[in-house]
């Protein structure tokens, strides 16, 4: 039914020079289909409650800090932190908030733990944790270039052992 009235609509919209309108229109109703949410479970709603977080939207469960915006704009505001924290140099305490937000699912805070794993910077190096990092904030650079240079270097028991971290990983409310 929405496809037909959206045909009719078109045909008729083009015919009044609106092509602006349309092709924004087009790219909502794209994006709307393309949304996924992840229903709460029990044990999300269990460790949540735990940390004191009220959950006000579905998120998934390796992407916790989209709960609500205050946890959200907490996130953020960490690695924001985390960054003047390495402007002065003080490295351990950017990479404990970085390693924060990173828990919590923020892409590119898992990508910047990662390459702290893998440098020692602020933490000790650690090629698991690092690969973990990268595979988890499905970022493209991670996993084109950043997962296959730290393969180079890895044993097939820590790609195992890597996996199975990301395998079983629920991001943090904390």
């Amino acid at each position: 039914m929405i496809i037909v009235f959206y045909t009719v609509w078109y045909k008729k919209q083009t015919t009044r020079g609106t092509m602006k309108k349309i092709f924004l229109i087009t790219i909502i109703i794209t994006l709307l289909n393309s949304i996924a949410l992840a229903e709460i479970t029990e044990d999300m709603e269990r460790r949540a409650k735990e940390a004191g977080i009220i959950i006000m939207r579905d998120h998934d469960v390796k992407r916790t800090y989209y709960c609500n915006d205050q946890f959200a704009r907490e996130t953020h505001m960490n690695m924001q932190v985390a960054y003047r924290y390495s402007q002065v140099g003080d490295l351990e305490k950017a990479a404990q908030l970085e390693l924060i937000a990173a828990n919590r699912g923020l892409e590119h805070a898992q990508v910047s733990v990662g390459k702290r794993y893998v440098h020692g910077n602020g933490v000790e190096p650690n090629i698991v944790e690092a690969y973990k990092f990268f595979k988890l904030s499905e970022d493209e650079t991670s996993k084109n270039l950043y997962i296959k240079v730290i393969l180079e270097h890895m044993t097939q028991d820590q790609i195992n052992e890597a996996e199975n971290l990301v395998k079983n990983f629920k991001a943090s409310y904390k």
